[in-house]
């Protein structure tokens, strides 16, 4: 059984859907904490353009909302996500090259908010995976799945590659062979076999999904959210530099960490032995 939100999993008060957003779906199950719920189960949550859209804009409100310390991405029904609606394809190839290159990376700087962003961001999988949905859990931070979660990255049947991140995100990932084998292949890889891939961080059964999800995100809410924020940033960027940059990048993220509010509340609380009171600072 896949999980999906429900409304009465999720206490009155925190529950948003502005009228505007036709394609998604903002929960906020606990303060803190906010879901955003690919919403087209009748199409395994395919992107299409309007989808895009609306998710650039939430990630741009959320980037600004100071009481949002974790974002959780999932997909409603039985599907994660499988990637672009393929029936938007045919207007795709429709376009000249240039424009076509433009909606292409108007993809890829959706996903490239989710890196951005200076707050963790967790997939959780809870269905099919495919194509452009492979592309978009791999931007996040963490994925955590079920165990009836399948993957694949079908582009090659199309005559196509996956161009969203599953060479340039993916091999760093789960290396270049893990890659070759399901960009090249398109077969149906279960949960299992991409958790020892390193592709996932954790697998839990079904019915688990929703709350394993939300024990990992209460942990990423314990930090300084600077810090936290910071962190994701030099790790991210350190895997693309060699060695010695990567030390001046640590040293200069420390030391403005160190001149923060939050770095001197948290010294003050660890010696007075209570805890710290963070305010992203």
């Amino acid at each position: 059984m896949n999980w999906e939100p429900e409304r009465s999993q999720i206490p009155q008060g925190y529950i948003t859907r502005p009228e505007s957003f036709e394609m998604l779906e903002v929960s906020h199950p606990e303060p803190g904490i906010a879901v955003i719920t690919l919403n087209r189960p009748e199409k395994l949550n395919a992107f299409n353009i309007a989808m895009l859209k609306e998710f650039r804009s939430v990630m741009w409100d959320l980037n600004f909302d100071p009481q949002i310390r974790v974002i959780i991405v999932t997909g409603a029904g039985r599907g994660f996500c499988t990637g672009r609606d393929i029936a938007e394809l045919r207007t795709e190839r429709g376009m000249a090259q240039p424009q076509y290159r433009a909606y292409v990376r108007a993809n890829h700087e959706a996903f490239d908010d989710i890196e951005a962003i200076e707050k963790p961001v967790i997939a959780m999988i809870n269905g099919v995976c495919a194509g452009g949905g492979i592309e978009l859990a791999a931007s996040c931070d963490f994925r955590i799945a079920c165990e009836s979660s399948t993957y694949l990255l079908p582009e090659v049947f199309i005559g196509v590659i996956p161009a969203s991140g599953a060479a340039s995100r993916m091999v760093s990932m789960i290396g270049i062979e893990a890659v070759k084998d399901l960009m090249m292949t398109g077969r149906t890889v279960r949960a299992d076999e991409m958790k020892e891939m390193g592709f996932l961080r954790r697998v839990v059964p079904d019915t688990d999904l929703f709350e394993a999800t939300l024990e990992f995100a209460r942990l990423l809410t314990k930090g300084a959210p600077v810090a936290v924020g910071i962190a994701k940033h030099v790790v991210n960027t350190c895997q693309n530099v060699d060695t010695d940059t990567g030390r001046v990048i640590e040293r200069l993220a420390q030391s403005a960490l160190s001149r923060s509010r939050d770095s001197i509340e948290g010294l003050n609380a660890f010696l007075e032995k209570r805890k710290p009171n963070f305010r992203g600072e």
